[in-house]
């Protein structure tokens, strides 16, 4: 009896050691509450994807912790709907098909927990949607706090009223070419009491009276965004600046409008201006500097008449806290702001309108006030020397001292293998890389040394060509975005991007040895590719219909091969042997 006991005794302690022994796998993938927490720290979509593929518990985790639902095509919204009802963000922004009202009403009862809306592309606008339906569905969906419209033809004033009626709690209201809005619409702003982010932009039957009533009816706006073309605006800043009191961001794109009035305002911390017109704005912009002393980020773009060396010394000098600087400067400013102690994290020197003047006509280099101002800023996080002249090896050296570096932009410029091999080697956190046109570079080898690059763009570039692009499949693995527009690429080369499985976006405009057969391969390897722009001939084509099928939105470029035939140019190669 003893002797059966002490073997039952040994049979336990083998079962309790192999049970200690279970792999940390197996335990992770049936403890629920620890797939959940872990889940719910993936911040990455791809993890979150690489995460879905483990195993049935993994997958409903991922699909619950999952509270925004992108959709490409309303035929599958039955599917999305049951098994995304927890969704609270819906994006109707990447789907090609025209939505209809029945889309919206199935949407308003399978989502109750709805708080944000996305509808419409601009280069695919929603025209069947009516604005009975969009009333119908906000009536349904009173949660609601951030709805973004863009070219919804048939949105109504009506529509936003009844918005602005039942979603008391909107926060944020974007409306992009909503081409029959009146200032029906603006008035109707006044019943959202918790508005705090604003975007007009495009085409509207706004008037300047209709937008100057913007900041009274809308007080606590912290961040506005207004983009016309023929408005003037000079009304709505003045509403802005005298009733906005919590103003913080401020972006604005114009051709008409007196940036005077802005001066009134003493919150701002972020103003972004491009204007298309010839005022002098120096005087308003100093004033604006000196109101506005929190200022952490400036941007002032204007082809015509660039930011005077007063007004941009004028913003160094009053506003110590800047972060990010982006005006067409002269040497002048750079030497001022380079021995100003000011930490900055972003550099844009684009067009370098003052600095391109100095070179020409030898009154002095920026090269050397440019090296300096990056080496005194080693924090920087975007440098932007676009079409900067001759930048020297010893600036391509400064920017390598960048550790921080994550946007960078050498489009334009003299760049060459070395500079490039040095900037990867400490650049590793660089993430967004533009060499358009950049002749200085010939071996894409080099390229494959920033294994870090989500946004690549290639665009004109002679080196490209379809070895490269298996180097750079390898070597840059983590590509999101990449625009290879006039290059000499064929279907070859993208076939070796199938390498590329996170990728999203493409360009591959003005590339006549692109005939199709590539295309559609990536489309189908690569499951996350959503948009693609390509030349105007593909209209009609096989490819094109595909590629459709792979629900990818498909923009066609009408470049200089629109009316050249498939298998044009093979036929010439072959003519020419």
């Amino acid at each position: 009896m003893d002797r059966v006991e002490m073997e039952m005794a040994k049979h336990l302690q083998r079962q309790i050691i192999v049970s200690s022994e279970e792999s940390s796998v197996e335990k992770v993938t049936r403890d629920v509450s620890l797939v959940s927490a872990i889940v719910s720290r993936l911040t990455s979509v791809f993890d979150r994807h690489a995460a879905s593929i483990v195993c049935k518990l993994w997958n409903e985790s991922v699909t619950w912790e999952a509270h925004s639902l992108p959709v490409r095509s309303r035929s599958l919204l039955p599917l999305l709907f049951r098994r995304f009802s927890h969704a609270k963000f819906l994006n109707f922004r990447p789907c090609l098909d025209q939505l209809q009202d029945e889309d919206f009403s199935t949407a308003a009862s399978a989502l109750p927990h709805l708080h944000a809306l996305i509808l419409g592309h601009p280069e695919l606008p929603q025209e069947k949607l009516t604005d009975e339906g969009f009333s119908a569905f906000v009536k349904s969906c009173p949660r609601l706090r951030q709805v973004s419209l863009c070219c919804f033809a048939n949105l109504r004033d009506a529509g936003v009223r009844e918005l602005t009626r039942h979603c008391r709690d909107l926060i944020s209201l974007s409306l992009s070419s909503c081409r029959n809005l009146t200032d029906e619409s603006l008035d109707a702003l006044s019943n959202c009491k918790y508005l705090k982010e604003l975007t007009l932009k495009g085409i509207f039957l706004f008037t300047p009276s209709g937008l100057a009533r913007v900041g009274e009816n809308c007080p606590g706006l912290v961040s506005v965004r207004l983009e016309f073309e023929t408005l003037d605006i000079s009304l709505a800043l003045k509403s802005l600046a005298v009733n906005c009191q919590k103003l913080e961001t401020l972006s604005l794109k114009f051709r008409h409008g007196d940036l005077g009035e802005l001066s009134r305002c003493r919150s701002l911390v972020r103003l972004y201006i491009e204007a298309d017109n010839r005022n002098d704005v120096d005087i308003p912009i100093m004033n604006i500097a000196a109101a506005n002393r929190k200022l952490k980020e400036f941007s002032y773009v204007n082809t015509s008449v660039p930011l005077g060396d007063s007004a941009a010394l004028t913003i160094i000098h009053n506003c110590p806290d800047l972060e990010r600087l982006c005006f067409h400067s002269s040497g002048r400013s750079l030497s001022v702001l380079a021995q100003s102690g000011i930490q900055l994290k972003e550099i844009n020197a684009i067009f370098g309108w003052g600095i391109r003047d100095v070179m020409i006509h030898g009154q002095g280099t920026w090269d050397a006030e440019l090296e300096l101002l990056i080496r005194s800023n080693q924090q920087l996080e975007k440098i932007n020397l676009q079409n900067a002249l001759r930048p020297s090896l010893r600036t391509f050296s400064a920017i390598a001292l960048c550790s921080n570096l994550r946007h960078l932009d050498l489009s334009f410029t003299d760049v060459d293998n070395r500079s490039l091999a040095v900037i990867a080697k400490s650049a590793t956190a660089l993430q967004h890389l533009s060499l358009v046109k950049c002749e200085g570079v010939n071996d894409m080898k080099v390229l494959s040394n920033f294994k870090g690059l989500e946004y690549l763009n290639l665009d004109q570039c002679p080196f490209v060509n379809d070895e490269g692009l298996d180097f750079l499949s390898v070597g840059c693995s983590k590509l999101t975005d990449l625009s290879l527009a006039s290059t000499r690429i064929t279907d070859i080369g993208l076939e070796y991007l199938v390498e590329c499985g996170r990728l999203r976006t493409l360009r591959i405009p003005y590339c006549r040895g692109v005939q199709g057969p590539g295309l559609v391969t990536i489309a189908k390897c690569c499951s996350w590719l959503k948009y693609l722009v390509i030349s105007h001939r593909f209209q009609g084509s096989q490819a094109l219909e595909e590629l459709k099928r792979q629900y990818c939105m498909v923009r066609l470029d009408v470049d200089d091969l629109a009316l050249v035939p498939f298998g044009f140019y093979a036929m010439m190669d072959v003519a020419a042997r």
